[in-house]
């Protein structure tokens, strides 16, 4: 018989299992807390920037008219230049006597991001596990990226072809990994594309061996799963009174032969020594089959490892191929360009020295750790509520 539900009734037979409810809170709190003090402590630091649209239009009758080129977004090329070897050296070269330990312009660009902002602004943040550090080299990137503009746009064509030649090599190294990459895997597994100097039959052959080594050891393992059913219909039979001889037809003669197991030798033996070879038999298959199985896991693993890497390979080598196309297709305007546009990038915004860390925020993870660890729990405490029924007393 259905009962009226009542709201306060419901809630003190919540409240009886407040333990439950409080658990999972309190396990995801520590799994919080271990999870952030084991992370690494970061600091960053930003600063802000701006970068106006240009204001130089050239027309073919040789003049420069001073208006507004909606059309094009300064931040696009300036952003890039950024991430650069020059002006990370140039940065390191203002402040690398404060800083708490020596930095490589490699460290410091790794250690970098760039950001839109609103309008014709852009952030430089800089992470550093000293916070004295991170506001330092922030404003150096600052400082340094109008000196870098400066020598590319305001009348050094010499420095844009030194950073041109950075963009190049960068990507040249990239082409490189690359080419090797495709040469060690082959142009299997997704892999497309002409490498010169590596022979098609080469990427081939280099492809087909890895698929072939997939798929001989995935054949392996379906051959000792399809072995181990039989056997296990076998033994079924036996154990059941009735004669195996039927379930033995269907084993897979050259499976036994490779156990040394004949199957005319097992057909002559009576119930009690069958029995026996089939379980030593089983035995044997289920330590191979579990070999075999790891084995191709291990094989699907390096698979999926070869593929991230072909990944980040491609990625990577693509945006440095962006980069040199984007530096060609602006060597024609910086003819103009250069005498004022590399004035205009300048800092808006210092860099301060942050007063807490950005990483791990202690904060963050433990009110996402409380908030799921309630939700979890409130969800047992009612299901416990409504898999107790009608026979909970009140």
């Amino acid at each position: 018989m259905d009962h009226p539900f009542h709201f306060s009734l419901y809630l003190k037979r919540l409240g009886r299992r407040w333990k439950l409810i409080l658990l999972p809170p309190i396990a995801a709190l520590l799994i919080a807390i271990l999870f952030s003090w084991l992370t690494p402590v970061t600091y960053t630091s930003t600063a802000i920037m701006v970068a106006p649209k240009p204001q130089l239009v050239w027309r073919w009758d040789n003049k420069v008219y001073d208006v507004v080129d909606i059309r094009f977004d300064w931040r696009s090329e300036v952003m890039p230049l950024v991430k650069t070897p020059k002006v990370a050296e140039l940065a390191l070269a203002q402040v690398g006597g404060q800083l708490s330990r020596a930095y490589t312009p490699e460290e410091v660009m790794n250690a970098t991001s760039v950001k839109s902002g609103a309008g014709s602004t852009f952030t430089i943040r800089v992470k550093a596990s000293d916070p004295r550090d991170a506001a330092l080299l922030a404003n150096a990137m600052a400082q340094a990226l109008p000196q870098a503009v400066a020598d590319i746009y305001a009348g050094s064509a010499d420095a844009f072809a030194q950073a041109k030649e950075d963009v190049e090599q960068q990507f040249n190294d990239w082409d490189e990994r690359w080419r090797r990459f495709r040469a060690q895997y082959g142009i299997g597994l997704g892999f497309t594309g002409d490498i010169t100097g590596v022979g098609e039959d080469q990427l081939v052959g280099n492809q087909a061996a890895i698929k072939q080594e997939l798929t001989i050891k995935s054949s392996e393992v379906a051959a000792l799963r399809s072995f181990l059913d039989k056997i296990n219909l076998a033994l079924t039979g036996l154990e059941h009174g009735g004669k195996a001889n039927a379930h033995l037809a269907l084993l897979d003669e050259s499976m036994l032969a490779r156990y040394g197991q004949p199957l005319e030798t097992l057909q002559e033996l009576p119930p009690d020594a069958l029995k026996a070879t089939l379980t030593s038999l089983q035995a044997q298959a289920q330590a191979d089959f579990d070999a075999a199985n790891q084995d191709l896991l291990a094989l699907q693993d390096r698979v999926a490892t070869i593929l991230t890497e072909r990944e980040h390979i491609q990625r990577t080598r693509g945006v440095w191929y962006e980069s040199v196309k984007a530096m060609e297709n602006k060597m024609a305007e910086l003819d103009v360009k250069r005498i004022v546009e590399g004035q205009r990038v300048h800092q808006v915004g210092e860099a301060q020295v942050p007063d807490k860390p950005s990483q791990p925020n202690w904060p963050l993870n433990l009110a996402l750790a409380a908030t799921a660890g309630l939700l979890g729990g409130f969800f047992l405490a009612v299901m416990a509520v409504y898999f107790e029924g009608e026979r909970a007393e009140i």
